[in-house]
């Protein structure tokens, strides 16, 4: 959205401009406010693309902390059905929670045995909304 917004402005700058250059200004007289057309229609290009610069801040990820039972692990492949790629999700019951929760983890962490309590350190989705889904980072002892 942010990106749109950023060439949508930059289109705006240089079009609305350009189409006041070739159809306002000719058919006005050089002492008319008009004439300044132009220059006034690069307003609405300079707000969006800066309204779109804003909100394309880096926003800051939060760590989360956690505990719960481990239930299982499921391998998921991605892309079409010829992909040979595959990752892991973890589903965690967790403490004071009448739900689960699948978590994505790095094949570099330690699985955890069924049925066993942990506590780990995650990126939480809910509260990182520009994330694609929660991952743990590292399990706490």
């Amino acid at each position: 959205m942010a990106t749109f917004l950023i060439v949508l402005g930059i289109m705006c700058s240089v079009g609305l401009p350009t189409y006041a250059i070739l159809y306002i200004v000719p058919q006005v007289k050089p002492n008319d406010w008009k004439a300044g057309a132009p220059f006034l229609l690069m307003l609405p290009g300079f707000l969006i693309f800066g309204y779109g610069a804003y909100l394309n801040n880096n926003k800051t990820i939060t760590v989360s902390t956690a505990c719960g039972i481990v239930k299982y692990y499921k391998n998921y492949s991605t892309g079409g059905r010829h992909s040979q790629k595959t990752f892991e999700r973890i589903t965690v019951h967790l403490d004071h929670s009448q739900y689960f929760r699948h978590f994505r983890f790095d094949e570099s962490l330690a699985r955890q045995n069924k049925d066993e309590h942990v506590c780990f350190e995650f990126y939480n989705r809910q509260k990182n909304t520009h994330l694609s889904e929660s991952k743990i980072l590292k399990w706490i002892d």
